[in-house]
């Protein structure tokens, strides 16, 4: 049996608030999202400011310490190419000269002439074959033998005639650290003849590298290439001479090349600086300038505190708002569901009320009043389709004795099971069963043939019988039902009347009853 006309169905209503539900629901999802979203977003952007300006500060860190290195190697090429132009000039007068006490006094003038105005020059000096010294620019006659100086040594054991730098040493004239910058003068048969000697003070490396910002733990220095460190800011004289060729810088010198810039560790203070260095050209020198890590970050680490600060607060702003939203969706999904389970009950209670107003109390199949608008609109619409329509009217044989003799109750109890015969040989979902009135009903079956209302109308009457409900009122010994098949195939040039069909059933319905009972009588329209 199809559901009753017009009868809501009470779980699809109950389960329209929920599909509202779940449209809605998409809102707190897309509202996560998006505040997942804009945190990532404020994350990625915090982490790519520090970053880039972490990169930012190494790039003017490594500018500076590049620019730092060439100002140097600058300075001291052009204090080396000062002392070796005046080696050069100074060997050519010996060499023309002589190298005696007879020419010292001339050579000790010239000495004077070339280092008056050069405040890089410590001192100019000339040392016989012996090492004893024969002039000096100071003028000044000085006792002793320069033969144990490791400049002198290497003159005497190489024919080097080009100038040659040596370790720093304490000046034994004025006491003062010094660069030794010497060259080989040889007699005009070749053999070692001497040395002449300039001698550049440390202190004028200290002029220029005082100017340079080291920051608290930058340093500069230069050295020569085989490691020996030269000077060094800041100053410290034990490590002058300190053999550094192990050290980070000699070893990036030696696999990359004369110039370059990078990370290292030095070896004598063990602090990790951005260093920059240069060879120099034409003389066995390196110079280098580093700041320390700590130095070139200490103001992007203040600078990137702030950031990460200023964006701890945009998210804890950005937390704050949504646990507000959150929250104010909540109070609404509460709001909601309140309204959904009130409005899942006013659905109920109207479909409770629609099944009763088109329900039959007692056998649970449609009542009169459905069966009436079923019936007419069955026939409106076999008027628009030309498809017939069919209805069978049944009663309980012998009701009023059934009654009267088992009484009401099982007269009730009777209908019932008539009923749920009814409603069982019913197969199609759009045919409907109905109680007419009191022990009469009726089956409406939409574009069905004679032949099929008959076959329905015969398994009912078999499906009551099967019931063997007694009744001892009855020839038959149980309770039958008399049935009335109509057919009605509506013609295009009249309107079909639905009084007209139920007449015809019912008239056909008292030949069964006529002819014996617990039988069906059909008739079949015209074609």
């Amino acid at each position: 049996m199809r559901p009753l006309k017009d009868v809501p169905d009470t779980n699809a209503l109950a389960a329209q608030p929920q599909v509202l539900h779940r449209h809605k629901r998409p809102v707190t999802v897309w509202a996560s999202i998006a505040f997942f979203c804009m945190c990532a977003m404020l994350l990625g952007m915090t982490v790519w400011i520090v970053w880039s300006s972490r990169d930012v500060r190494l790039r003017e860190a490594r500018a500076t310490t590049e620019n730092m290195a060439r100002t140097l190697a600058t300075q001291a090429y052009m204090e080396l190419e000062i002392a070796d132009v005046m080696l050069e000039d100074i060997a050519e007068h010996v060499r023309n000269e002589g190298n005696n006490d007879h020419t010292g006094e001339r050579l000790q003038s010239h000495l004077q002439q070339l280092s008056k105005n050069i405040v890089e020059i410590a001192g100019v000096f000339i040392f016989d074959g012996q090492g004893e010294l024969l002039a000096s620019s100071s003028g000044a006659r000085q006792d002793g033998n320069n033969a144990d100086r490791n400049y002198f040594i290497y003159h005497q054991t190489h024919a080097q005639l080009g100038s040659h730098i040596s370790a720093p040493v304490r000046s034994k004239s004025s006491g003062q650290w010094v660069l030794p910058v010497s060259r080989r003068v040889e007699a005009k048969d070749g053999t070692f003849a001497g040395v002449v000697l300039v001698t550049l003070g440390l202190n004028s490396f200290e002029r220029i590298y005082a100017t340079l910002n080291l920051g608290n733990t930058g340093t500069a220095f230069f050295a020569l290439d085989d490691g020996t460190l030269i000077y060094r800011r800041p100053f410290q004289p034990e490590v002058i001479g300190m053999d550094i060729s192990s050290g980070a810088i000699l070893q990036a010198y030696r696999d990359q090349g004369p110039v370059g810039t990078a990370m290292m560790t030095a070896k004598v203070d063990e602090i990790e600086r951005l260093y920059s260095y240069r060879h120099l050209q034409r003389f066995p020198v390196i110079v280098a300038a580093g700041l320390s890590k700590d130095d070139i970050f200490a103001e992007w680490q203040w600078l990137s505190m702030q950031i990460v600060l200023a964006s701890l607060a945009a998210g804890a702003l950005l937390l704050y708002l949504f646990r507000k939203l959150m929250r104010q969706i909540a109070i609404r999904d509460r709001i909601e569901a309140s309204l959904r389970l009130a409005s899942a009950e006013l659905q109920q209670a109207n479909a409770d009320l629609a099944a009763r107003a088109s329900q039959d109390g007692l056998t649970g199949l449609a009542n009169r009043r459905c069966f009436d608008e079923t019936l007419a609109h069955e026939l409106n619409r076999a008027q628009r389709s030309g498809h017939p329509v069919s209805l069978i009217m049944l009663d309980v044989d012998f009701f009023k004795k059934f009654n009267d003799q088992y009484g009401h109750v099982a007269g009730d109890a009777c209908l019932q099971a008539v009923a749920g015969a009814v409603a069982r040989s019913v197969g199609r979902a759009e045919d409907l069963a109905a109680r007419y009135g009191g022990e009469e009903f009726a089956v409406i079956m939409p574009a069905t043939h004679a032949a099929g209302a008959l076959e329905v109308a015969e398994a009912i009457r078999s499906a009551v019988e099967a019931l063997q409900v007694p009744h001892a009122a009855s020839a038959n010994g149980v309770v039958t039902v008399s049935l009335g098949a109509a057919t009605l195939l509506p013609g295009q040039e009249r309107r079909t009347d639905s009084s007209e069909l139920i007449r015809q059933a019912d008239a056909l319905l008292y030949q069964s009853k006529n002819s014996g009972r617990n039988r069906v009588t059909i008739h079949a329209p015209a074609t």
